[in-house]
């Protein structure tokens, strides 16, 4: 019985590693002014900066950017954090991009480890498919080095779920990662018209749904035990 209460219990370690979340960048439960740009492009907005609780934003500050670059007097986008998420939403003739900063209102993350807690990249949580296709950048900065890990990736319409995994294999300069003072995430509308809401940005060391579901997990454990159970019974015969 030991043995077998060992199994399930290393199946179950196994499924819990690889859905632990190991740090929250931002979970937008700390709102801010909204940010609102009409057209005609180009109108920027700089410095929108809200503090909140480390838990929630990473560094205790959150800088909003907002670039309305292409569209015509009608054209407009809003941007807010409200009820948990990040809202852009654009007019169907403008195309924009905002940036987001993290890095202590300028004071610096103090070379921060994003590799802690076992992470292996960068998971961003978006509730709904995109409905236009959408390019996302992450450079990362370690003032000391003055050096950028960068990734960027441009996801289809319809992109969800597991798509939005920045590992950190794929970023330049990787060794910025482990000593990072400035994270920078850039959202850029490759059309015009987008509307997107992001809920969760953290770092983990998988993407979700990379690891068998629980069900599948105790049908294994399951079926472990029974294999044994069987073996025992055939050697005592």
């Amino acid at each position: 019985m030991k043995t077998q209460l060992a199994i399930v219990t290393a199946l179950a370690g196994l499924f819990a590693a690889g859905s632990a979340n190991a740090m929250i960048i931002d979970d937008f439960e700390v709102s801010q002014s909204a940010i609102y740009l009409t057209g005609p492009a180009p109108k920027t907005s700089f410095d929108n900066m809200q503090s909140g609780a480390a838990a929630n934003i990473l560094g205790g500050f959150r800088k909003t950017d907002v670039d309305l670059y292409a569209g015509n007097d009608a054209a407009d986008v809003n941007v807010r954090v409200v009820a948990g998420v990040l809202d852009i939403n654009d007019s169907v003739s403008a195309a924009t991009q905002v940036m987001l900063t993290w890095d202590a209102n300028s004071f610096g993350l103090g070379n921060l480890d994003l590799y802690a807690g076992g992470a292996t990249g960068i998971y961003l949580a978006f509730p709904t498919a995109m409905d236009h296709a959408l390019s996302l950048a992450f450079d990362i900065t370690d003032v000391g080095t003055s050096t950028t890990a960068s990734s960027a990736i441009t996801f289809p319409a319809g992109a969800q779920g597991s798509d939005f995994f920045f590992s950190f294999s794929n970023f330049t300069n990787v060794a910025a990662l482990s000593s990072a003072d400035s994270i920078r995430m850039t959202i850029n509308s490759t059309t015009p018209g987008l509307d997107a809401n992001l809920d969760l940005i953290e770092t983990r060391d998988a993407p979700p749904n990379s690891v068998p579901e629980p069900g599948s997990i105790s049908l294994l454990g399951l079926g472990l035990i029974g294999m044994r159970a069987m073996r025992r019974k055939i050697k005592g015969q």
